[in-house]
């Protein structure tokens, strides 16, 4: 998140406003990242215009920034100027503060806002109290307005902060290639990174959109919740994170699943109430009934056979799902699924109505009443028929172009027909020709069986049931022979000193360049495995740099325990070798060499300068980046359980924030579970 601030520059009228700054506003910031956990930086015009229009950069900034705090503790031309630019630009997070005893220099029109009142004598006695009330202001109702521009306009619209602060081209090329590539780990950098720059918040949506349709959505999840903190209201991000929270319940517990379900029906709840375009209502509607539907599905899954009817046709949530799917597509015609969706219950409705009319009457007055329901089931279902085979090609007379590269659109034409024609062999061919469109595809194959399932755990129309799952299974067996990426039981990632530099102090060392350091630190590494192998379920893969010395050593240690390793260089291999191998001699070398040999590397970036969208990026360089790119690339393999193995003498731990020490606090800070060795054991003689 990014704060701005609005003040007087200098000292004037007694008040030392660079103090001021410097003493209390940037300290509360501060103890919003400590305290409150927040992400956020900022600072004032003077620290962000290199060059151009020092007015056009000043509007952006307003506009962009996710917090402004705007000191008017005197009369101060610019900085009322800017504060009404703000107040006429966004609506909400706009903070003011003032220091005591200038009452009197308050301007009348602004004595009706709160405001926190400093004491200049004490200012770090004010620190606790201003990160207080900053951390209020962020977390207020998404609804609510400090601007009085806004609260006296109520239809005015804020500002589309994205015409403002477009996101690096440079940025967006390595998304795309990430992206390509099927990187997840460096999306899940990219979007750690993004964080804290103008256009944090365009950039995190475009990371997070990458990161869904690869499927990440452990990823996703952590990009559009940040993204969602700095814009509670956004659309995209509570849509995206509806989907997102959706998709993980379906692999959780029973307890997981009803947690996120609900965080699922929150998200997209916040998405409705913002939503005006029929096409995002219709999305919103559709999640909400696949979320009922999915609570209809656990009431009745493990019911005994002969109560299932009763107790599915009785479900409050096969209600709630049909009246979201019906909502949806009545939003937007031209949405296949939701009416797809609705069409499947109306008539799984209607047969346990058959079935179990004392239960579907007791949800009536009278029989009547019940009766006149089913009726309007049946017609309901229908029209919505009528209306899926014209947009779906499916009407005899009327041909609607379809689009040949729709996979879903091609297996919900054969869910169509599967519900409204009785004619299996029919039905086979129609799943045969969707399904040869998606023979690869696992998760398509399975959605459609999950469709007909649902009416084989019921007992219904067993013989058309029978022809489709024929065909589906079919399907499945041959998607089944291609290898599935397997989620990894343990990762293990590992840092560790280099060898020493012959320059280096001997009071500095940390590992000698003598064969019992080196036995040592082989020893150590080994045992640590071992013990690793040894927990629940074993290692599954390892992750490393590349260095001479406890990098080499531990690849080589894992190729002859049999534990696959990914070697990941912060630069290309030869220019990698030259800053963080040759120092050690020759052997060291051709060790390195074997090793790209075996383990192709990944490459970070192609020399040391950051990339030109990162390059403002304070305190980051080449080495912190690429300790964090490692350990997001294991993130993103959603590991069951992760390690980090690190060998260092923490005495001697100096080298920046690069440095092993560094990765051994952030990795921390991600859940890994840390085992570290102790490096002074390679300086006994």
């Amino acid at each position: 998140m990014r704060a701005f601030f609005i003040r007087p520059f200098g000292v004037k009228e007694g008040i030392d406003f660079e103090q001021v700054e410097n003493v209390l506003i940037l300290p509360a910031l501060a103890r919003l990242r400590t305290q409150y956990g927040l992400d956020i930086d900022g600072g004032t015009t003077g620290e962000f215009i290199r060059q151009g229009n020092i007015r056009e950069d000043m509007f952006r900034l307003l506009v962009t920034a996710d917090l402004v705090v705007a000191d008017v503790s005197i009369y101060n031309p610019n900085a009322f100027y800017e504060l009404g630019i703000r107040h006429g630009l966004r609506q909400q997070h706009t903070f003011l503060l003032r220091a005591k005893g200038t009452e009197a220099k308050y301007p009348f029109d602004l004595q009706t806002d709160r405001y926190f009142a400093y004491d200049y004598a004490d200012l770090e006695g004010s620190v606790e109290g201003l990160a207080a009330a900053l951390r209020s202001t962020l977390s207020v109702d998404p609804k609510y307005k400090d601007s009085p521009v806004f609260q006296l306009l109520p239809n005015l619209r804020p500002h589309d902060r994205a015409v403002l602060m477009p996101v690096p081209l440079d940025f967006q090329e390595e998304v795309t290639r990430a992206q390509s590539g099927g990187r997840r780990g460096d999306l899940r950098l990219l979007a750690h990174e993004a964080q804290g720059f103008e256009w944090e918040t365009e950039g995190l949506r475009l990371v997070g959109d990458a990161q869904f349709k690869l499927k990440a959505f452990l990823g996703a999840k952590k990009t559009f919740e940040a993204l969602r903190k700095a814009i509670p209201d956004d659309l995209h991000a509570n849509l995206r994170l509806g989907s997102i929270y959706q998709k993980l319940a379906a692999k959780g517990s029973a307890t997981d699943r009803e947690d996120l379900l609900t965080r699922s029906d929150v998200a997209i709840r916040s998405a409705l109430a913002g939503a005006a375009a029929p096409a995002d209502r219709a999305e919103a509607f559709s999640l909400l009934g696949s979320n009922a539907k999915t609570r209809w599905l656990d009431d009745w899954r493990d019911v005994a056979a002969d109560a299932r009817s009763r107790v599915a046709l009785g479900s409050a949530y096969l209600a709630d799902a049909l009246e979201s799917y019906l909502s949806a597509y009545a939003e937007d015609l031209t949405r296949y699924y939701p009416g797809a969706n609705a069409l499947a219950l109306l008539n799984i409705q209607g047969y346990l109505a058959q079935r179990a009319p004392d239960s579907w009457e007791a949800a009536f007055d009278d029989a009547d009443k019940a009766g006149d329901a089913l009726r309007d089931r049946d017609v309901c279902a229908q029209r919505i028929t009528s209306a899926l085979n014209l947009t779906l090609g499916i009407d005899p007379v009327l041909k609607v172009k379809q689009d040949q590269s729709d996979s879903w659109a091609a297996i919900t034409r054969a869910d169509v027909l599967f519900l409204t024609i009785d004619k299996p062999l029919r039905i086979q061919n129609e799943y045969k020709k969707a399904l040869a469109g998606v023979r690869n595809d696992l998760f398509a194959i399975s959605a459609a069986r999950r469709n007909i399932e649902i009416f084989e755990s019921l007992d219904l129309i067993p013989d058309k049931v029978k022809a489709a799952l024929g065909v589906i299974d079919e399907a499945l067996a041959a998607a089944d022979k291609i290898p599935a990426q397997e989620r990894p039981a343990r990762v293990v990632l590992f840092t560790g000193h280099m060898v020493d530099r012959q320059d280096r102090p001997p009071d500095k060392m940390r590992f000698p360049r003598t064969d019992k350091a080196e036995a040592k630190a082989r020893a150590m590494i080994e045992q640590a495995l071992r013990d690793e192998m040894a927990e629940q379920e074993g290692v599954s893969l390892g992750i490393a740099g590349g260095a001479c010395g406890a990098d080499i050593l531990f690849h080589e240690v894992c190729a002859s325990l049999g534990i696959p390793t990914h070697l990941y260089l912060a630069l290309p291999q030869n220019q990698f070798q030259v800053e963080s191998v040759q120092h050690a001699g020759p052997d060291w070398v051709e060790r390195y060499r074997l090793l790209c040999e075996r383990n192709p590397p990944r490459v970070l970036q192609e020399d040391k300068a950051l990339p030109r969208w990162l390059a403002d990026k304070r305190g980051y360089d080449i080495w912190q980046r690429n300790n964090k790119w490692m350990m997001f690339n294991a993130l993103a393999f959603d590991a069951k359980h992760l390690t980090l193995i690190a060998l260092y003498n923490s005495e001697r731990e100096s080298d920046g924030p690069g440095g092993t020490a560094y990765l051994v606090k952030t990795a921390q800070k991600w859940g890994f579970k840390p085992i570290d060795l102790d490096a002074r054991k390679l300086l006994e003689q």
